[in-house]
């Protein structure tokens, strides 16, 4: 109620012995009715009495035995107390001050060097965690695997969010021409040359910063292209430099522009990756002519969160509010001063948006912040244009950790006693003091894509964006929904559908590993049929030799797989073959779909018809009533050929056996390649994800038009789960032949 004239204000401070004096007769007359009734006992019972220092910590030795350790006593006081601090403290209070700690730099590390993501408190309550590729990652909510039909509902009606920080930023800083001169002998597809990008506006935008680039990420130099992994990469423009040319007859210095150029790669190929490239820079230095290019790890600096969904733009909305500030050293660009961020939706995939925004905490909150809004449409900028700041590319640069938690709490409260006309004591005074260093507004990057937005910010910043998107209602989710997620999308998810690389030989090695150990506690009459992990790959050329009457046989040691990924470098892996190289096997990324029914697995092999399969197949497909239409066609195998299908060597090798009874060669079909990613069960789509031999699908284009005389671009082919004995029919659909380039991953 406001203060009127009649109504004053009430006092500021309350004096508590005149207010006792005044109701000392109501006080007095209380007193004598209370202790008439209790017959003047005031004492409570002791089974009734509340113990309020039970959350004390008591020493369990006697004070006898203590008295008798204590220190003589001539000793100081500060001997006690450095007896005190010597004392160690209990492992929860150390890994709670551990874990809840937010250093600026760095990923907290446990005993056995393995780190953990500044989001791992959080997960380990909620996540089943999985230690891998160096970290301690959400595996996926704690239960059997199960719930994918929610979280496809919620990417398409919600927003999804996964901590992607085990990506990591690797800085290549140097001259222009010689950052493109590295990118060229390690990308596939590489970036065109100076002189060549301004004839091709997608190749300028990304040089100039505002869109980034999908690539893949090869060994320089190897006898046949071996994978790395998929990477992103992007440019900025950072400043001009005095650099010495040698090369020079005058030995004049030149001013060239410093450039540079993050390459983001997974943690399951980092090693290898930054390897790769430091190996490339130290090439091209021996040719730069005096111009030196740096490769500089940015590991535990940098940050990424992955937001996804169809409710993505609008939690981005929730959560980021750009801000200028009246500082002139902080002063953001004039295009930030004229983003809105109701219109981020209208950016198109790829593009890249520096804001400084503040921190998401004190959105939802009502503190006093010295920060002016000003936003404009953003129908006049340009939706592909980087915005000024260096903060986040500058290595030297020191970023300011966010405040402390319990310093904005501190001054809520004291706002709310303002309200009610008190005064903070002095302690909570002292603790909603700010300390020097920290801010309350950080620099952020967005990346746009297909699914939605991934935010690169500052990795002592984590903690705040998380818990407030958690708070806006983002759904989080671990690896193995992550991986649904790609599969909704028909999208390749490294390392799981990429056989090309070492990292996933090493992932499905280790899954395997595990595999064999868990088997092994088993009776041996109980224990599963032991299946190859990873799929062999080089036993599909004994089916190009049987199929395609190819010169190659099984026998080769040391066969590569080599997977394009582009139209043109397909057309280099066909030409390679024609001319009788047969030092790798091709594959192409197909889409497999089941028929009419069938579930298929991880690792599942994907096997060639013969003719008789064909013709049984072209009467069903041909029929009216298809769906009225009684299944009559079944292929399967015995279960002692399915069990010696694939033998495992000496050598730790699986070899592909072809029986020699004549009733398990009558049902035999030769494989031509495997399934990476099944379909996701509780799901009505029933579609794959598998590699196959790019000559055999060829083979069997052919034969297949021959037969039915009609040209389409789906091929027949038969599925058999790793452990099954029954085959599926199938239509295999090339990912190449729908688009001109396989580049994007998840």
């Amino acid at each position: 109620m406001a203060a009127t004239a009649q109504n004053p204000p009430p006092p500021r401070t309350l004096n508590v012995q005149r207010l006792a004096d005044a109701r000392r007769p109501e006080i007095q007359s209380l007193h004598s009715l209370v202790s008439s009734r209790l017959s003047a006992s005031f004492r409570l019972p002791r089974s009734l009495r509340r113990r309020t220092t039970s959350h004390l910590r008591r020493s369990k030795r006697s004070r006898s035995s203590a008295s008798r350790d204590s220190p003589p006593s001539d000793a100081s006081d500060d001997d006690a107390d450095q007896n005190r601090e010597k004392k160690k403290v209990c492992r929860r209070e150390r890994r709670r001050r551990e874990l809840t700690s937010n250093p600026e730099l760095g990923f907290v590390v446990a005993g056995d060097g393995t780190k953990r993501l500044r989001t791992h408190v959080w997960h380990a309550k909620r996540f089943q965690m999985v230690k891998r590729w160096g970290f301690y990652l959400p595996l996926g909510i704690q239960g059997r695997g199960r719930g994918s039909r929610a979280v496809l509902k919620l990417l398409q009606n919600g927003t999804l969010i996964h901590d992607a920080s085990y990506y990591l930023p690797i800085q290549l800083e140097g001259p222009q021409d010689c950052l493109v001169s590295v990118l060229k002998m390690v990308l596939i597809p590489s970036p065109p040359g100076i002189s060549e990008m301004p004839s091709v506006q997608l190749s300028h935008k990304v040089l100039q910063g505002a869109c980034y680039q999908d690539a893949m990420l090869y060994h320089m130099d190897s006898s046949a292209s071996r994978l790395i992994a998929p990477v992103k990469y992007m440019w900025h423009h950072m400043r001009s430099e005095i650099v010495e040319c040698k090369n020079s007859s005058n030995n004049e210095s030149g001013i060239l522009s410093v450039w540079k150029l993050w390459i983001w790669v997974h943690a399951a190929a980092f090693h290898e990756g930054y390897n790769a490239l430091r190996a490339a820079c130290e090439k091209q230095q021996l040719h730069a002519n005096g111009a030196t290019v740096s490769c500089v790890s940015q590991e535990g600096r940098i940050a990424r969160l992955d937001i996804m969904g169809a409710k993505a733009s609008q939690l981005m909305n929730k959560i980021l509010c750009p801000v200028t500030i009246s500082d002139k050293a902080c002063l953001t660009s004039e295009a930030q001063k004229q983003f809105n961020m109701d219109q981020i939706e209208k950016l198109p995939p790829g593009a890249i948006l520096t804001l400084r925004v503040k921190d998401p905490r004190l959105l939802s909150s009502d503190l006093n912040l010295e920060f002016d809004e000003v936003p404009v449409n953003l129908d006049s900028l340009d939706s592909c244009k980087l915005y000024d700041n260096t903060e986040l590319w500058d290595s030297h640069c020191k970023m300011d950790p966010p405040v402390l938690e319990s310093i904005l709490c501190t001054e809520k409260n004291k706002k709310r006693l303002n309200t009610l006309f008190l005064k903070p004591t002095n302690q909570e005074m002292l603790a909603g003091q700010q300390k020097d260093g920290s801010s309350r507004s950080c620099t952020v990057i967005l990346l746009r894509h297909s699914l939605g937005w991934s935010i690169i910010l500052p990795l002592s910043w984590v903690k705040p964006f998380w818990l407030s998107m958690v708070s806006n209602g983002a759904h989080v989710i671990g690896l193995r929904e992550r991986r649904w997620v790609a599969w909704k999308n028909k999208v390749p998810c490294f390392p799981y559908d990429f056989p090309d690389s070492e990292a996933y030989k090493s992932l499905l090695a280790d899954q395997g590993a595990l595999f064999d150990a868990s088997a092994q506690l088993r009776p041996h009459n109980r224990q599963p049929l032991k299946t190859p992990m990873p799929p062999p790959w080089d036993c599909v050329v004994a089916s190009s030799h049987h199929i395609c009457k190819n010169t190659i046989h099984c026998k080769a040691p040391n066969l590569d797989v080599y997977v394009p990924r582009t139209t043109e470098a397909l057309k280099d892996c066909v030409g390679k073959m024609d001319t009788g190289d047969k030092g790798f096997v091709c594959l192409v990324r197909v889409l497999i779909s089941a028929f009419k029914e069938g579930l298929f697995e991880d690792s599942a092999v994907v096997c060639a018809p013969c003719t008789d399969d064909l013709s049984g197949w072209n009467n069903t497909r041909l029929a009216e009533e298809v769906e009225e239409y009684q299944e009559k066609w079944q292929l399967q195998l015995t279960q002692s050929a399915v069990e010696s299908y694939f033998m495992q060597l000496e050598s730790d090798r699986w070899a592909l056996q072809v029986p020699e009874d004549p009733v398990d060669l009558k049902s035999f079909r030769w494989p031509i390649g495997f399934v990476t990613t099944g379909a996701v069960h509780a799901c009505n789509d029933r579609v794959a994800m598998a590699f196959c031999d790019i000559r055999i699908l060829a083979a069997l284009r052919r034969q297949q038009y021959l037969q039915t005389e009609t040209k389409q671009p789906e091929i027949f082919v038969l599925v058999r789960n790793m452990k099954s004995t029954a085959y599926r029919r199938a239509i295999a659909t090339i990912v190449l032949e729908q688009q001109q380039e396989d580049l994007h991953f998840l």
